[in-house]
């Protein structure tokens, strides 16, 4: 007997749902469930699953459709093998580009026909089919299995569009197994077919953003600029690229080519902590309220903005003497207990109740953390945010528990890791090093990734090690081990850069370095191997010449 596919249609419009049901009804071998928004979707989610889910893209008064699917996957209510296509009316290219942002398998813009409908579908499935075996070991976190079984598909006669799909499926694949240079040609051959390809687009730049070849990520972003389409998204890397360099005015810079009101959450939370570094604090708290106001009738985004002016005032707090910080915890609790309210989610209210924990920290009264953070809903993880994970991690630092702080960071920064939004990923990451340097953690993590790295080098991924080794790095930048490990990776990859590690600049700093006689035996062989190292040595030395300090 062929198990039946379960489809939930998710929309808002009771007409539209009941439509779009009775249609699938009739096309046999699915079994459809309906819900009017995605709160009652979540609901159903923890206890069974769907191998489907049809969303509209403007759901009433709530979150959008993008951002249910973008919660539910943080969240892991919905496995990696879902298929998820949009329904929409709204051409806008902000709301066209956002649904192609999560990757959906279909888009249909209203008004469509049934028959475009069952076509579609018709397809999903025979892909689905064709894919199931790669999509099952998917699910059971076999990545390289899964890769290995769409090569093998790939191998057999497909039409255009199904070889297309699974193209698509392998390069998503690829990324997420780190093999950025193997999923950069599955981009880059199909945009030679045909540069129009969006997924393909986007696929190309976050591979070299992923591998820290901004040069050419750059290039691709500027090229973006130009269309509708992709022009926000375009600024929102482009900023990203700039707050990781420390170039905050270029960053404000980009931001600010993108309406307030159509800042994303994450977009938002950049531009806040871009002005917080520019000591601009009121700046952040404005546009924070404002976001707040713009979506006052959306209930869950609302909320999120609030959490998030919420969090904003913790970091004032903790930047600010203990005598000075009564004002910002009292306003940092009330808009966390407004964000909580009324709601019966066990994922919110333990994000309140840890921001809660983290003021009584700040405010030196452990042992009313120490009682919050022993509450049955405090200890389950598996669902939380990365931004939970990281204000617990500061908890359980400040309580004395390193062993589960550092737990809890390492479960954050793969939560980061997964993020599909660059901002989403530049900002939690950023958090994450403030997280681990402001707890105290900052040698013992930086030991930890050193140690990472040079596994990952030994066994030749060297794409993973230089992530590790950066991360290190960031954490100790001026201990000349890493600095080591990291130069020796670039040079192996044969790369001048890495994200915002250029390698003449490194060069330069472990020359000038104290180096232990290990150190400087292993930098005296990694000159002889590698001759570009003395030409930036020669050519600093040729600059200074060139140019001469004057004595004051």
């Amino acid at each position: 007997m062929v198990q039946k596919i379960r489809v939930a249609i998710i929309e808002d419009n009771a007409t539209a749902r009941a439509t779009i049901r009775s249609h699938l009804i009739t096309m046999g071998n699915l079994e459809v469930a309906s819900f009017s928004t995605g709160s009652e979707l979540k609901n159903v989610l923890r206890k069974q699953h769907f191998e489907l889910l049809i969303f509209d893209f403007h759901l009433g008064q709530r979150r959008n459709g993008v951002e249910w699917v973008q919660a539910l996957r943080q969240a892991d209510f919905i496995r990696p093998s879902t298929g998820i296509i949009f329904l929409t009316a709204d051409r806008m290219p902000q709301t066209i580009g956002q649904i192609i942002d999560i990757h959906p398998d279909l888009l249909l813009l209203k008004p469509y026909t049934i028959n475009s409908l069952q076509r579609g579908l018709n397809h999903y499935l025979e892909y689905r089919k064709q894919a199931s075996k790669a999509l099952m070991y998917l699910d059971d976190g076999y990545c390289d299995r899964a890769i290995d079984q769409i090569q093998q598909q790939l191998q057999s006669p497909l039409s255009a569009r199904l070889r297309s799909d699974l193209e698509k499926l392998q390069a998503r694949l690829l990324l997420q197994v780190h093999q950025y240079a193997e999923a950069l040609d599955i981009y880059q051959r199909v945009l030679q077919q045909s540069d129009k390809v969006l997924w393909a687009q986007w696929g190309k730049l976050k591979c070299q953003f992923l591998m820290g070849n901004w040069p050419d990520c750059q290039e691709s972003l500027d090229a973006m600029l130009d269309t509708l389409l992709t022009r926000d998204k375009a600024f929102e890397w482009l900023a990203c690229l700039s707050f990781e360099q420390a170039a905050y005015e270029k960053t404000e810079y980009y931001l600010d080519h993108i309406q307030d009101s159509e800042l994303s959450l994450p977009a938002t939370r950049l531009k806040t902590m871009t002005y917080q570094k520019q000591n601009r604090v009121l700046e952040s708290i404005d546009l924070l309220q404002k976001k707040r106001e713009y979506n006052r009738s959306t209930k869950e985004r609302f909320d999120e903005f609030t959490f998030e002016l919420a969090e904003f005032y913790l970091s004032i707090a903790q930047n600010s003497p203990m005598n000075n910080r009564g004002e910002s915890l009292t306003q940092a609790r009330k808009l966390a207990g407004v964000a909580a309210r009324s709601q019966g989610d066990s994922l919110v209210r333990q994000r309140h109740d840890y921001l809660l924990a983290y003021s009584y920290v700040l405010e030196d009264q452990g042992e009313k953390a120490r009682s919050l953070t022993q509450r049955e809903h405090m200890q389950i993880f598996n669902r939380s945010s990365a931004n939970t994970l990281i204000t617990a991690a500061r908890v359980f630092s400040a309580l004395g528990n390193e062993t589960q702080a550092l737990y809890l960071l390492d479960m954050a920064k793969v939560k980061s890791e997964l993020g599909e939004m660059p901002a989403e990923q530049q900002t939690l990451q950023s958090r994450l090093i403030n997280a681990e340097k402001e707890s105290g953690l900052a040698h013992s993590r930086a030991d930890v990734f050193n140690e990472q790295g040079q596994q990952l080098f030994v066994k030749e991924a060297y794409q993973e090690a230089l992530a590790a080794f950066y991360h290190a790095l960031q954490l100790r930048p001026s201990l000349p081990a890493i600095a080591l490990n990291m130069l020796q990776t670039l040079l192996v990859e044969q790369q001048s850069s890495y994200r915002s590690v250029l390698l003449n600049d490194l060069v330069q700093q472990i020359h000038h370095s104290e180096l232990s006689e290990t150190n400087q035996q292993r930098f005296a062989r990694l000159q002889k191997k590698y001759p570009q190292i003395n030409e930036v040595l020669m050519a600093a030395t040729h600059a200074s010449a060139a140019n001469p300090v004057t004595p004051p």
